[in-house]
């Protein structure tokens, strides 16, 4: 049952072709858009959610877009359990965090899994913009990886991130609270990049901190018909052959997240 028809019975038709399909789920906390014609029946459409799904606790509505240096995108809570800290299941990992002091993606995790697949035997591994470790410590926990560096900006991250290593039982990994810009000359074999909205602003620090042959992970967001200008801002900013572009789930109408791989030459 999609969230339209699970509201057929208290929203119009009309209504009902406002919302978005589907919603994403964190731990227990359901998270919303909800349009601006829709805001006075938003907590009704919330009660709904947790009368039907047992396992939400909690619902929240974006309020925002993701903003500012730590990637937050600010939820409001509409009904549940009056709080946005939780902790999500995902791909064998249990990850504590918290909506309005982190950013977290669920649509990530297969995505996520697609770089562990890509981890070899000995690898070191930089995860620069880590948030609270979704990719590092999956890495850590289920690669043979020599070393793992997870680094984010975001002190909230970062003590979650401390958190959640120690409740994996992560091993392998070595935690930062600084710029990424601080790296300098790591050598890694593969260098993580998700800071889409930013990425073009850090493409020197990946090429400064992968050896040469080592593969950079590099998130973008872009239309199809501009990706090819994220390609070419890549290969202005140093020496590289791509190797792959995927598409990594849409954030508006057209535009969608991008990994595009890139070996270092």
């Amino acid at each position: 049952m999609n969230l339209k028809q699970l509201l057929s019975g208290i929203l119009t038709p009309s209504e009902c072709g406002e919302l978005k399909n589907s919603f994403d789920v964190v731990g227990s906390v359901a998270q919303l858009e909800i349009p601006e014609s829709l805001e006075p029946k938003e907590k009704m459409i919330a009660n709904k959610i947790l009368e039907t799904f047992k396992n939400i606790k909690t619902v929240v509505k974006k309020v925002d877009k993701t903003e500012g240096e730590f990637r937050v995108r600010p939820v409001k809570i509409l009904a549940g359990i009056p709080s946005t800290e939780t902790v999500q299941r995902e791909n064998g990992l249990n990850l504590k965090l918290d909506l309005n002091k982190v950013f977290y993606t669920p649509r990530l995790s297969n995505e996520r899994l697609r770089i562990l697949k890509q981890i070899k035997k000995g690898d070191f591994v930089a995860d620069l913009f880590c948030g609270v470790g979704p990719y590092a410590i999956l890495i850590a926990k289920f690669s043979k990886s020599r070393k793992v560096f997870a680094n984010d900006l975001n002190p909230d991250a970062y003590n979650y991130l401390i958190e959640n290593v120690k409740k994996n039982k992560a091993l392998k990994i070595e935690c930062f609270n600084k710029d990424a810009k601080d790296f300098h000359k790591l050598k890694a074999d593969k260098v993580i990049m998700n800071i889409p909205k930013f990425s073009e602003n850090f493409l020197s620090v990946a090429f400064d901190n992968c050896r040469k042959g080592g593969l950079v992970y590099y998130y973008c967001f872009a239309k199809e018909d501009e990706l090819k200008d994220r390609v070419a801002e890549i290969k202005k900013a140093g020496h590289c052959r791509i190797l792959k572009k995927t598409k990594c789930g849409d954030i508006g109408p057209g535009t969608f997240r991008w990994c595009i791989d890139f070996k270092i030459t």
